[in-house]
């Protein structure tokens, strides 16, 4: 006997060789489990402790015209990050425009998240400089790790 199954939506549906049918109900319950986790719960399961405070670090990435580097300097209070700000260090011509539009963009992306929230991809239109700032921010969460 060979059965072919089809799903409805009013269950499952069977055909077997001989052109009988049977049309068999399957239920399925919902899931009724939610998670409802506030910025802090999050924060708190993710990462480590930070001590509060202002932390500096230099990030370092390598782009088409070669070593780049940014500094970055972070406050903490509660896990979030209250201020931050970015001193460009351009090697080459480009280099100036991308940092330039990174540190005149990143801010509203980090301030106000908690740090172990916060990686940035591209900002701005540049994605090099933001790999230097999440190694600078890298450097920082190892400084104020408690």
């Amino acid at each position: 006997m060979v059965l072919l199954a089809a799903a409805t939506a009013g269950g499952l549906y069977l055909v077997n060789s001989n052109n009988q049918t049977s049309n068999e109900s399957t239920t399925t319950p919902a899931s009724t489990e939610t998670t409802d986790a506030t910025d802090s719960d999050t924060a708190d399961m993710v990462g480590g402790n930070y001590k509060d405070g202002t932390y500096n670090a230099t990030g370092d990435y390598t782009s088409p015209g070669g070593q780049e580097s940014i500094d970055v300097k972070v406050t903490l209070a509660d896990k979030k990050i209250t201020d931050v700000t970015v001193t460009p260090h351009p090697a080459s011509g480009t280099s100036v425009q991308y940092q330039t539009e990174f540190a005149n963009n990143f801010k509203p992306m980090v301030v106000g998240k908690s740090i172990d929230e916060v990686t940035l991809s591209r900002v701005a239109g540049s994605s090099l400089t933001s790999t230097g700032f999440n190694d600078a921010l890298d450097q920082i969460k190892a400084d104020a790790a408690s």
